[in-house]
């Protein structure tokens, strides 16, 4: 559609409809006013002094062009309302938007032309990678939703200095060495630069490599206008000339999965300059380092970096920082500083526990070891000790692979804790009054003392002791000690069992006089009167008379009815427990009866 005149007003919905078609306006004005509907099933070429102009005020009630190609612009396209495009953008002319959109909403679209296109707000969206093949800029806000915009060689600047001039879900921006994202900043917060990659090359070929995404938080110390630009690169530094080998002799180990390249474009305002990674994927880093052309090319250690923990990220930040000179950053550890062993000299008996200390220190590891011997990981551990001698303890913190160690000499010292044993002269005492002798079998001690049960003690080595009034069991103790404290005891129990007294008369004459009317025998001491029994057999074998009660007395009847049994001789049986065994004894015997 050849354009040579002027189409001041679009107010109704307009479709350009058709297999590859263009719109094509050489020279002519092309307004689509607020509410209007612009639909090209096909390219846009914007050419010769012509202009399209697709107003509004930046809100859905603007006019809006659709666009399911291309758009070329070779001359002036002024857009206050929404582009929506699906194929590439060219643009080798002029741009205007100071509220309007532009949507790329295709698969795999280009920012290209010669132009470098200053777009109000940009919104990915759709599927694919956007690819610049030229410097763009977003005046407002760019909207990466969850697409990956690939700056290639060049640079996107987002120009406005609020904190949410870019928004994401999932999008992240990659570079190719020389590309970058910058953006403005005119307030202190974290303006976010949502750096990641899919390639493992200087020439960020997308889904050649490894997917990181690994951004940077940079925070202005103050107000003013400074321009900061970040790069992501996804490879190893020693590709792009900066040797990971050659550092200070403060660092460690660099960073071989990626760096960044930071820079301050403008300005002079010191940042804090945050960048993240994961610990999981990328190992435990606890230090930056810049490198340093004017040193001969060495990365040199950021002073003042902490570490935080964001969602889902862990953040090296170098605090106040306002060196910008070089731009490669990189993810380091600092060999550690020698660890502080907090416990005191420890001396004492076997076993002994020890409590060992150090001050820990975020993101570091501690490993004990007892005179070379690993005894336990983390930064306090207790320790059983229990072989007699003096152990070297050496403590060593480990960052990632580096570590540094401290030891302290003879830091544990354990002594030998005696043995108590011995043996008596009697196990059982066999009378209420008896001397015993001690003979004393403990090894590794220098002093005694003995407790015998009853309130007497002795310091002798092997003592003999009288023991008076023995009633029931003796429990005796032992303490064995060594000159430095070290003491163990043992126990023993002298038993004693009460002799067992009684008697049994050999006959009896119930013949009704006052004298010796009845029989049974006299226990007096050593026996349990709850486990008693007396049995009288005649001399057929025939039980004629029981009790249970050892107090109980047989008249010489028999039977219910009390029935004199005839004079002869009877055959009695007892059956006892003494008191202190639990073993029944059994007598038996014959009496005499006589009337």
């Amino acid at each position: 559609m050849n354009s040579r005149w002027f189409f001041s007003i679009l107010l109704s919905v307009v479709f350009f409809n058709g297999d590859a078609q263009t719109l094509f306006n050489n020279g002519g004005f092309i307004t689509a006013q607020p509410g209007s509907f612009i639909y090209v099933n096909g390219s846009v070429s914007n050419n010769n002094t012509g202009v399209l102009a697709v107003n509004g005020n930046g809100t859905p009630t603007s006019s809006e062009l659709y666009v399911t190609q291309n758009v070329i612009n070779n001359s002036s396209i002024n857009a206050d309302g929404y582009v929506r495009l699906l194929g590439n953008w060219i643009d080798n002319g002029s741009f205007n938007s100071t509220l309007g959109t532009v949507f790329f909403e295709g698969n795999n679209q280009f920012l290209g032309g010669s132009s470098i296109t200053q777009f109000f707000n940009l919104t990915l969206d759709g599927s694919g990678i956007k690819t610049q093949q030229v410097d763009k800029i977003a005046k407002g806000t760019l909207d990466l939703k969850h697409l990956h915009l690939n700056t290639d060689l060049y640079g996107f600047y987002v120009t406005s200095p609020a904190l949410n001039a870019i928004i994401r879900t999932t999008g992240f921006i990659s570079s190719a060495n020389g590309g970058f994202l910058s953006r403005t900043t005119q307030n202190t917060g974290l303006y976010l630069f949502p750096t990641g990659s899919t390639a493992n090359t200087s020439a960020n070929i997308p889904g050649s490599g490894t997917f990181r995404y690994r951004p940077v938080e940079i925070n202005p110390n103050d107000a003013n206008i400074n321009e900061y630009s970040v790069r992501m690169a996804n490879l190893d530094a020693s590709l792009e000339s900066y040797n990971r080998n050659s550092t200070e002799p403060i660092l460690c180990e660099t960073n071989s999965a990626f760096y960044h390249q930071i820079d301050r474009i403008s300005g002079t305002s010191p940042a804090d300059v945050g960048v993240c990674f994961i610990p999981a994927a990328d190992g435990q880093w606890n230090d930056m380092a810049r490198w340093n052309i004017t040193s001969n090319g060495i990365w040199q250690d950021i002073p003042a970096v902490a570490l935080s923990n964001i969602s889902g990220f862990t953040k090296s930040t170098a605090t106040g920082w306002n060196n910008f000179v070089d731009i490669p950053y990189i993810l380091t550890n600092l060999n550690p500083t020698a660890p502080t062993i907090n416990t005191a000299t420890l001396a004492g008996c076997s076993p002994l526990t020890a409590s060992l200390q150090t001050t820990d220190i975020s993101g570091t590891t501690y490993t004990w070891l007892s005179n070379g011997n690993l005894i336990g990981n983390g930064a306090s551990l207790n320790e059983i000790f229990t072989t007699p001698g003096c152990y070297d303890i050496t403590l060593t913190a480990s960052v990632g692979n580096c570590s540094s160690s401290t030891t302290a000499a003879d830091l544990i010292c354990i002594d030998n804790s005696p043995n108590a044993a011995f043996t008596t002269s009697t196990t059982e005492f066999s009378s209420s009054q008896e001397n015993v002798t001690f003979y004393n079998n403990s090894t590794g001690a220098d002093t005694y003392f003995w407790d015998f049960g009853n309130g007497n003690t002795s310091n002798v080595a092997s003592p003999i002791t009288s023991f008076t009034n023995i009633t029931g069991n003796t429990l005796v103790t032992l303490y064995a000690f060594t000159n430095n404290g070290c003491v163990d005891s043992t126990t023993a129990v002298i038993t004693y069992e009460e002799d067992v007294i009684f008697y049994v008369p050999n006959s009896f004459t119930p013949d009704k006089d006052e004298f010796n009317q009845t029989w049974g025998p006299v226990f007096t001491q050593g026996f349990d009167p709850f486990n008693f029994k007396l049995l009288i057999f005649n001399r057929w074998g025939e039980l004629i008379w029981e009790s249970n009660d050892a107090l109980a007395r047989w008249d010489g009847t028999y039977g219910g009815l009390g029935k004199d049994c005839p004079d002869g001789v009877y055959v009695w049986k007892i059956t006892y427990k003494p008191n202190e065994t639990d073993k029944k004894i059994i007598l038996s015997g014959h009496l005499t009866l006589m009337r």
